[in-house]
């Protein structure tokens, strides 16, 4: 116990020491940690009542106008610049909504407030970042935040969550949430490291730490436990289907809202197959515990266009096999040359529509029967493959998208393109348009830094693939919208 405690502390001296680093050169670019750069910070909290004097004068108000309770004028203002507070009588509300007549609130049932997206504020974990800066629901780390005593007696170990937005928090602010204490006086401000406006150098995290830290604190700051599609059971599927289909009218809204409930899905590479009685694949034929990139976005399509858990195992077989006939050879194994032509009662490929004037054209040829033969099947079984084909396709080269990335409307499947031959398609994902304008790239990350689903940012993707030497570009496709639920599997 004592070599584990020296230990400790010699890490956090270590750190501390580290303070006046530059710490933009302590974590390589290519791993978990991607530098955001230096952001200045403020401090925000939860106001209460029981601390501020003065009558009872003005009323805080419901969205619907009506009173919630009457407070002080003072304690009206910070609550307003603050954005939550705890009444006398023991109530938290919340921010809800401009009016004309000032800030409407809520009644929540949590003990400090709630941030965007329902996230519960943590003390000393929640920030309110710029959403377009970073991501709302990004694991952050500050170094410089590592070792301050916390008030429960613990160290802080620098890790946050961008769980809140603010109207004065843009581009380089960010605001650490402090609990009930002072955003004066509070551990951060005691501690001597952080200040009002000092800047701090800030990493988005990914993989293993990120998914370390929200297995530790999700069922502190989500207010309701909402189940990924990689923890859902059949009921589970008719319920998220029957909820969706009902609030999403549009087929890319549905699309844009089921990949959400795909993040954080284990990455498992050929995880699908033809069932365990096959002969070349026997992994099962449906299975939302893992994926890969393609999966993940077969599955998506799949609950998108589908009202239960039966029909949607059909209609997945249907984009995953040409005719819904399942097996080795019918299985749209070339995401150009078979998935996207033999689901063209779904998608087209829309990158003429979208690039326009910034397009290209790639020729490659496809040789089916060479690449069964290297999976181990035998010739005798592939008399009826056709022969190698050669097919054009039009793309948008890497330097162009950020030139097209305002006429995404959300919701497109993206063929990441290869310059290799024999071979189109390298990576595949979807499209996200999130609600303060974010194009998003959300896919299946195979390295093993992230190895799960997640989102990066379209700027932060073509930064990749500028410096990659054989990917050289994006292949947009889009579903037609007049597709509706239940007409795949009737």
């Amino acid at each position: 116990m004592k070599v584990r405690l020296i230990l400790f502390v010699f890490l956090l001296t270590a750190l501390a020491a580290a303070q006046s680093a530059d710490f933009s050169r302590l974590f390589d670019p290519n791993s978990d940690y991607r530098y955001r750069g230096q952001f200045r910070p403020t401090f925000y909290r939860t106001v209460d009542e029981t601390q501020f004097t003065g009558g009872k004068t003005v009323a805080v108000r419901d969205a619907e106008g009506n009173e919630i309770a009457a407070v002080s004028e003072n304690f009206k203002k910070h609550l307003d610049i603050e954005g939550s507070g705890r009444l006398a009588d023991g109530r938290v509300i919340n921010f809800h909504s401009r009016a004309t007549d000032g800030i409407r609130y809520r009644v929540v049932d949590v003990r400090f407030g709630l941030g965007v997206r329902n996230y519960q504020l943590l003390p000393y974990r929640s920030i309110a970042v710029d959403p377009t800066k970073i991501l709302i629901g990004s694991v952050v780390f500050i170094p410089q935040a590592v070792g301050i005593p916390l008030p429960d007696g613990t160290f802080h170990d620098g890790y946050f969550f961008a769980h809140d937005i603010g109207g004065a928090i843009k581009n380089d602010r960010i605001d650490l949430y402090v609990g009930f204490e002072s955003d004066v006086d509070n551990a951060f401000t005691r501690s001597g490291k952080l200040a009002n406006l000092q800047p701090l150098d800030l990493y988005v995290v990914k993989g293993v730490m990120a998914r370390s830290m929200n297995t530790r604190f999700r069922m502190q700051y989500e207010h309701r436990y909402i189940k990924q599609t990689w923890e859902m059971v059949a009921a589970d599927f008719d319920s998220l289907m029957q909820y969706t289909n009902t609030r999403f009218k549009k087929l890319n809204e549905r699309i844009q809202y089921i990949s959400q409930r795909g993040l954080g899905t284990p990455y498992l590479i050929f995880n699908l197959g033809e069932g365990p009685q096959a002969a070349y694949d026997p992994d099962p034929t449906m299975d939302f515990g893992r994926t890969d990139c393609m999966t993940f976005c077969e599955h998506t399509l799949a609950l998108s266009l589908s009202g239960n858990y039966r029909d949607m195992y059909k209609t997945l077989q249907k984009i995953r096999y040409k005719n819904g006939k399942i097996g080795m050879k019918t299985r749209n194994h070339y995401t150009i040359a078979d998935w996207l032509p033999n689901n063209d009662w779904l998608l087209y490929n829309a990158c003429e529509e979208i690039g326009k004037e910034y397009c290209s054209q790639m020729t490659k040829t496809i040789d089916r029967k060479k690449d069964f033969l290297g999976m181990g099947m035998p010739e005798a079984d592939l008399q009826d493959v056709p022969p190698p084909q050669t097919l054009t396709v039009s793309y948008i080269p890497t330097e162009n998208l950020l030139k097209i990335k305002d006429r995404l409307q959300g919701g497109e499947v993206v063929s990441i393109v290869s310059s290799k031959p024999g071979i189109i398609s390298a990576h595949m994902g979807i499209i996200v348009i999130d609600e303060w304008g974010n194009v998003i790239f959300r896919h299946a990350s195979s390295p093993r830094k992230t190895h799960e689903v997640i989102d990066e940012r379209l700027e932060d993707v073509v930064n990749y693939l500028s410096k990659s030497s054989s990917r050289v570009g994006m292949l947009f496709m889009r579903t037609k919208e007049d597709t509706r639920i239940g007409d795949v599997t009737r």
